[in-house]
């Protein structure tokens, strides 16, 4: 019987054990967490008969692991997609809102005409697009996304369109994220096409996804929130053992090739280790990794957030919310980044009447964690008013705070990655998860679980069960 510690129940760690138990019958794992619960910051309010997330609302149908993980663990039939008969988002800018063109995608104008018409950008800024169709290519090197598109397209469409679209997914700073580790696609189309603009358009679509077509939406939760894929993971596992509320304070290197794990419950033996944990916690648990690992793995800054989750009735909200909710540039001087607009996204069955939004706080450049809830709810209330010209009181609200909630990808980001792991060459047994490599969405992070299992076996010269999940 192989013996594994995987430190970090979030989704990473979850799907690891997991994957782990279907494709090798002879492992026992231990599944530590320093929480008292499993799914990470993948939170569900759900106490007062509202469904209202305290981190990811939704996750891609077209990238299909996690789809089919939720399969695999009898979710299929909770599986719903957002309202059909909302789409898109609006920007809040200059005390408007307006529509996000048509065609805006990865921040990128597909489509002209929508662009030219939006009264969001001035003449001069209309005109600065033009650059694409100008300009020689650019350094085929890693670049800051907010530095290749303000290049390409100028600063008003980055500012006001890019940035609070692009930085909504990161919490990042655009002008330090690594292009090559978020969107290479747009590099590679300046490189293939000269112009980002037509190179985006001859951008060969991908086949279409099944299930995109199965679930009727590219965006996918569940009917009762998104805790119920950590619950239900947790609980169809069988060859693992949780330990949650235990933190573990140290790993290091045992004789025959094995690991000793010390945890608040004691010392226990390995023979292998699995961390899921942020970069900086990781590079602390492992003290014998080399300098340069460690500079590496504790140089990875995170972005600190918080989510709040309120309930009005649906008389006190006095505008029109007819699409999913609005983006905040950071120009526009608020410290609220976007509101998604929850009763106009999803349809949650049986839920109570209200209006639900959740509204967004948190930069990569602050720290809105500074604040206690009182502090934020406070300034939530003010720029909830400014926005939205809500007045009344909600019925219900919450504050979700995520601390080290988002690694960024900084510029030379996917360099390092390499070097880290060539750092850990000389530990196979060792296997170094997480947000911080690989992606940031939930289907990334089951994605980059499933294919640790997979080497899992050859690394630690273990057969694999004949048969496994898709």
């Amino acid at each position: 019987m192989t013996q594994v510690a995987v430190v970090g129940a979030g989704l990473t760690g979850l799907a690891a054990a997991y994957y782990l138990e279907q494709q090798h019958a002879d492992v026992h794992i231990d599944l530590y967490d320093a929480q008292d619960r499993a799914g990470g910051w993948i939170r569900t309010d759900t106490t007062h008969n509202l469904v209202i997330e305290g981190g990811p609302d939704s996750f891609l149908a077209t990238k299909p692991d996690l789809v089919e993980l939720c399969e695999a663990v009898g979710l299929g039939t909770q599986l719903m997609g957002t309202n059909s008969r909302v789409r898109g988002a609006y920007i809040y800018w200059h005390n408007h809102f307006y529509p996000i063109p048509d065609g805006i995608q990865t921040g990128v104008p597909t489509k002209a005409k929508p662009v030219l018409a939006s009264p969001l950008l001035s003449v001069a800024g209309k005109v600065a697009l033009t650059k694409d169709f100008l300009l020689a290519r650019g350094p085929a090197a890693d670049q800051s996304v907010g530095h290749f598109l303000r290049r390409r397209f100028g600063n008003e469409i980055v500012d006001r369109l890019a940035a609070p679209m692009l930085s909504g997914i990161f919490a990042g700073d655009i002008d330090q994220m690594s292009l090559q580790a978020t969107f290479p696609h747009l590099l590679a189309a300046e490189q293939q096409s000269r112009s980002v603009y037509l190179g985006s358009k001859h951008r060969k679509a991908p086949p279409p996804s099944p299930y995109v077509q199965r679930y009727h939406s590219i965006f996918l939760t569940l009917n009762r929130g998104l805790e119920g894929v950590t619950k239900a993971v947790a609980g169809s596992l069988r060859q693992t053992a949780l330990h949650l509320g235990v933190p573990v304070k140290a790993v290091d290197p045992a004789p025959g090739h094995r690991w000793t794990v010390q945890s608040a419950e004691g010392s226990r033996v390995y023979d292998a280790v699995v961390m899921t944990t942020p970069a900086g916690v990781t590079a602390s648990v492992l003290p014998f990794i080399p300098p340069q690992a460690t500079e590496i793995l504790t140089g990875i800054p995170y972005a600190n957030l918080a989510v709040i989750g309120a309930a009005y009735r649906s008389e006190d909200v006095p505008i029109k919310t007819d699409k999913t909710g609005f983006l905040v540039p950071q120009q526009a001087g608020l410290r609220m980044t976007a509101v998604t607009w929850v009763s106009s996204k999803w349809h949650y069955p049986h839920v109570d009447p209200l209006f639900v939004l959740r509204a967004f706080y948190g930069r990569a450049t602050e720290d809105i964690l500074t604040l206690d809830d009182a502090e934020i709810l406070s300034l939530y209330d003010t720029e909830i008013r400014r926005t939205m010209g809500i007045s009344k009181p909600a019925e219900y609200r919450t504050v979700f705070r995520i601390p080290q909630g988002m690694p960024q990808y900084l510029v030379g980001h996917l360099e390092r990655m390499e070097r880290l792991h060539r750092e850990l060459e000389p530990w196979p047994s060792l296997f170094v998860l997480g947000a911080f490599e690989g992606g940031v969405g939930m289907p990334d992070r089951v994605r980059q679980a499933k294919v640790m299992a997979e080497q899992f076996g050859q690394r630690m010269g273990l057969a694999s069960r004949a048969a496994g999940p898709s």
